[in-house]
C-alpha cells in the first residue's frame, strides 16, 4: 500500500472540535509540503493517512509543531482551551506521535499544550546539560539551524560543561578549550579517549569558522558528531539518574541498591572463596555493562546489580518491584565529582586507560 494510517478516536461529544484541529494540522503540514488526509468514520472517529514516501516528512512536522509550540499557539484562540487540550489535542495529538515517532513523553506533551513549556518538548533527557544539548541535536536534525550554527553553538554547550563539571566559578579565568579537556580526561570527567577526540575536533571546526570562514562542514561528518555527542550526553542523563535512585521497594520493603563492589556481600548463593582474589581485581576497572566506578549505583538495566533482596541478578529476579516515589537525592557535592561522559570520579589509582 502507498498510504499509511492511524486510526484516532475521541469522545463523540466533540467530534466537531475534532474536525477543527485536524483542519489546522492539515493547513499546518501543507505550508511544509506535506499532504495529510483526514477522513471521518463516525462521530469521534477518524482515519489519517499519508504517502509512506512521505512519512520521515510526517515526522519531523509533528517534531516541529512541538518545538515551535504550535499546539499551544492554537489553543490560545480557543476559549476552552483546557477542556479541548484534554479531550481534543491530547489524545489525537498523542495517538499521531505513536504512529510516528519512535519515543512517546504523554506528560511533556501535555505540559506544552497547556502552558507553553519552554525547551524540547519530547526530550527524554533529565539532567539540565544533556536537554540542552537535546534541543540542539533536534534543532539540526530539523535543519533549523545550519551546520556551523550547530558547531558554534555546541562547542559553547561543551566549554560550558567542562568548567561546570571541573567547578569553575563565575568569572574565573579558565584553560584553554584544549587544555579543558586534558584536565577532563586527568580527573576521568570524560575518560573516553574517543569522546575527548571529538570534542577537540569540534573546536577546531569552530576555529576555522570563526578564523579561516571555512563554515561548509560536510553533513556526513555532523552526523557522525552530533550522533557521538548525544550519546555521550545519553550516559549523563542516565548516570546522575541512577546515582539519585539510592533505593527500591521489593515485595512491600524499601531497600538500599547495592553499590558497584558491594555485590559480594550480597551474591545468593554466596560466592566461593577462591572468587574473592579475582572480584578484588574486577573492582579495581569499571563496570563492564554500564562503566560505573566502584562505590557507584550501577545503570538502570546493567546486568552486574544485585538485587539487595534475593541477591540475585536485578534485571531477571522475582522481587515484586514498586514504585519508590521518595528515592534519596545524591548530595550536591558528590554530583560534582562522581562523573560525566563514560565515567565516574573514582580512585584515582584505579584509573582507566585510554
Amino acid at each position: 500500500m502507498d498510504e499509511a494510517e492511524v486510526a484516532v478516536s475521541i469522545d463523540p461529544l466533540v467530534h466537531q472540535q475534532g474536525s477543527a484541529f485536524f483542519a489546522f494540522l492539515r493547513r499546518a503540514a501543507a505550508k511544509h509540503s506535506l499532504r495529510l488526509c483526514v477522513s471521518s468514520n463516525g462521530p469521534g472517529q477518524f482515519t489519517c493517512s499519508i504517502s509512506r514516501k512521505e512519512t520521515e516528512k510526517f515526522d519531523l512536522f509533528l517534531q516541529e509543531l512541538m518545538l515551535n509550540h504550535g499546539l499551544y499557539y492554537y489553543l490560545c484562540s480557543l476559549r476552552n482551551r483546557r477542556e479541548i487540550a484534554r479531550l481534543v489535542v491530547r489524545p489525537i495529538f498523542q495517538e499521531l506521535l505513536e504512529f510516528s515517532c519512535e519515543f512517546l513523553y504523554p506528560s511533556l506533551i501535555r505540559r506544552n499544550v497547556l502552558e507553553g513549556s519552554g525547551g524540547w518538548v519530547a526530550g527524554e533527557f533529565s539532567d539540565e546539560m544533556a536537554r540542552r544539548y537535546e534541543t540542539l541535536f533536534w534543532r539540526l536534525k530539523l535543519k533549523m539551524i545550519s551546520n556551523y550554527e550547530f558547531i558554534r553553538d555546541l562547542d559553547d554547550l561543551l566549554t560550558e560543561f567542562m568548567l561546570r563539571r571541573l567547578g569553575y566559578k563565575k568569572g574565573q579565568k579558565s584553560l584553554k578549550f584544549n587544555q579543558l579537556v586534558d584536565e577532563c580526561g586527568k580527573q576521568n570527567i570524560i575518560w573516553e579517549k574517543e569522546i575527548r577526540k571529538r570534542f577537540n575536533r569540534v573546536h577546531t571546526l569552530r576555529t576555522h569558522g570563526l578564523h579561516r570562514l571555512e563554515r561548509e562542514i560536510p553533513d556526513s561528518e555532523i552526523s557522525q558528531i552530533a550522533l557521538q555527542v548525544y550519546f555521550a550526553f545519553e550516559y549523563v542523563n542516565d548516570y546522575f539518574e541512577a546515582q539519585s535512585k539510592r533505593a527500591v521497594v521489593l515485595s512491600g520493603k524499601r531497600y538500599r541498591r547495592v553499590r558497584f563492589g558491594n555485590e559480594i556481600r550480597h551474591w545468593n548463593p554466596p560466592t566461593p572463596d577462591t572468587f574473592k582474589i579475582r572480584w578484588a581485581e574486577i573492582i579495581t576497572r569499571p563496570c563492564h555493562d554500564c562503566g560505573v566506578r566502584r562505590g557507584e549505583l550501577h545503570l538502570d538495566g546493567c546486568d552486574m546489580e544485585t538485587c539487595p533482596r534475593c541477591g540475585r541478578q536485578y534485571i531477571c529476579c522475582d522481587c515484586e518491584r514498586e514504585s519508590e516515589e521518595d528515592d534519596f537525592e545524591v548530595p550536591e557535592a558528590d554530583a560534582t565529582i562522581q562523573l560525566s561522559l563514560g565515567l565516574s570520579v573514582g580512585d584515582p589509582q584505579t584509573k582507566p586507560s585510554s
